[in-house]
């Protein structure tokens, strides 16, 4: 299958349900098939979008899926994240005229700051070329974009519960549960954000009576398997005495 539009190849990347996008002209062709999808939750994503929202966000959103169709990314985390930031920033992003001029190397910044932000190193120079974009003008809009959006800060211990622990569950609401376990903890539990993290997705997955070792989650968030089970220890102490009334318990 071709594209009608430049007779390029189409891509088929995971994530999208039958969405063929063409590799040199980023056309968005539907097409019926059987590729991978995540229905149970969609209604979840900031990527897609309803009645209620803008035309100027859904030209954003569907320039970021074509973009990211384009560099072969999973649509979670990376997508997702790109889109949580162009809707968080909506009000400062839509007036920038260079940026409404040039959605498309606006957006190609934005995903080079969001894989930068997971340690997803990929040359603006290769990027470009998977995009046929000018890697001058994207590397000035990323330095404007870092400005507007605040990327590049330190990792959270949300962040790294959606960078490690997607890798580790089928399962979105195990990875919710630890969201508001982080959520609920505040300040009230001290160490390095992925050890944290690491500690609240051992303890969600344990209540959703999963069995996963603590070495394998220590593999996956690269702390050791003892660290984990210490945090997730701490956690369920901090719910037994009630501290955190709004997490779920274990059992």
């Amino acid at each position: 299958m071709s594209c009608p539009s430049c007779k390029s190849e189409l891509v088929f990347p995971e994530g999208y349900d039958g969405e063929a996008v063409c590799s040199r002209c980023g056309l968005v062709v539907n097409h019926q098939g059987n590729g991978h999808k995540f229905v149970e939750f969609n209604a979840k994503m900031p990527s897609n979008w309803g009645s209620e929202d803008s035309e100027t966000l859904r030209e954003w959103l569907t320039t970021l899926r074509t973009v990211s169709c384009q560099l072969s990314l999973p649509n979670y985390p990376y997508n997702e994240e790109a889109a949580r930031v162009i809707r968080q920033k909506s009000h400062v992003l839509f007036r920038s005229q260079r940026f409404g001029k040039n959605k498309r190397e606006a957006v190609t910044a934005l995903m080079y700051l969001i894989l930068r932000e997971y340690e997803v190193m990929r040359p603006i120079k290769e990027i470009c070329e998977t995009l046929a974009l000018d890697p001058s003008m994207v590397r000035k809009y990323s330095w404007e974009m870092r400005r507007t959006t605040d990327l590049g800060k330190r990792f959270t211990a949300h962040d790294y519960l959606k960078k490690y622990g997607i890798g580790l569950v089928k399962d979105l609401d195990v990875l919710v549960s630890a969201e508001h376990v982080l959520a609920a903890l505040k300040r009230r539990m001290s160490g390095h954000p992925a050890a944290l993290a690491a500690g609240a997705f051992f303890f969600a997955c344990k209540s959703h009576h999963l069995r996963i070792s603590k070495d394998k989650v220590g593999q996956a968030f690269h702390i050791s398997g003892r660290t984990v089970y210490t945090n997730a220890h701490r956690i369920s102490k901090l719910l037994a005495n009630a501290y955190l009334p709004s997490a779920p318990r274990a059992k």
